[in-house]
């Protein structure tokens, strides 16, 4: 049955409202904005996947209006029945294509995941001779710092994590209590802190600034207090923090 223009109008109507949604949903998201290396693959990621599944869910909005839209000869408005073969539509030269588009779309989407992942892992293929490591230990209801040279020192007094802008820094995660996950939305940076083990991430951030670090996971009555600081800070500052701070004592 094809429909009659109201009808008609309706259905265009709300296919151009699922696609202006699609709009919307991406450009909330690019403003939501972010920074270093971490975002930018991130974001890369976002685009890629939205991209395809923009242009897959219009090409079935499209043949789903071209079936309602077009008829074949000696198609009648009675129902199906139990036995009798219902009418084909289509064209299987057609339906062999689509199947290879869709199939190569998930091939680029599992290359770039893949190589995501990768990126976000591997931190050893990005930390340099300037590098070095942080171990981070979550409790409730804050987080302790431990710098590789020693320095010690907690986010209950308020002090931020300090790191220098341009220079790969390796994030060792764990906890003391509960699970945990430290977390640094602006750099699109999640490492889950879990009791008994230490989950390893990296970060590079190319903006100097202060940026809020949080617990991702429910951990508690006061989870919502569990919030810290991360400043980025020029190499010559960093290095003056940090002698100043082995100056001071480690703690």
């Amino acid at each position: 049955m094809i429909p009659d223009k109201k009808q008609f109008g309706i259905i265009i109507g709300v296919t151009i409202l699922l696609m202006l949604t699609y709009a919307a949903i991406f450009n909330w998201f690019n403003g939501l904005g972010g920074t270093g290396a971490h975002a930018e693959v991130y974001n890369h990621l976002f685009t890629t996947y939205w991209s395809l599944g923009v242009l897959i869910g219009g090409g079935v909005y499209l043949y789903f209006i071209w079936l309602i839209t077009t008829s074949v000869q000696g198609e009648t408005e009675e129902q199906p029945e139990m036995g009798v073969v219902p009418i084909e539509r289509g064209n299987n030269k057609v339906a062999m294509a689509i199947s290879i588009v869709i199939t190569l779309f998930l091939l680029v989407l599992s290359d770039v995941t893949f190589d995501s992942i990768d990126f976000f892992e591997k931190y050893g293929e990005h930390t340099t001779e300037e590098s070095f490591t942080i171990k981070v230990t979550g409790y409730q209801y804050y987080w302790t710092y431990e710098y590789d040279s020693g320095i010690n020192y907690s986010s209950a007094t308020g002090e931020a994590l300090v790191i220098p802008v341009d220079v790969p820094v390796v994030i060792e995660v764990t906890t003391g209590d509960v699970f945990h996950s430290f977390a640094l939305p602006e750099h699109r940076i999640k490492i889950d802190a879990i009791p008994g083990r230490t989950n390893t991430g990296w970060i590079n951030a190319d903006e100097t600034g202060k940026y809020p670090i949080r617990c991702f996971e429910l951990c508690g009555e006061f989870h919502a207090d569990m919030i810290g600081e991360l400043e980025v800070v020029q190499k010559d500052d960093f290095d003056a923090w940090h002698s100043a701070k082995l100056a001071g004592g480690v703690n």
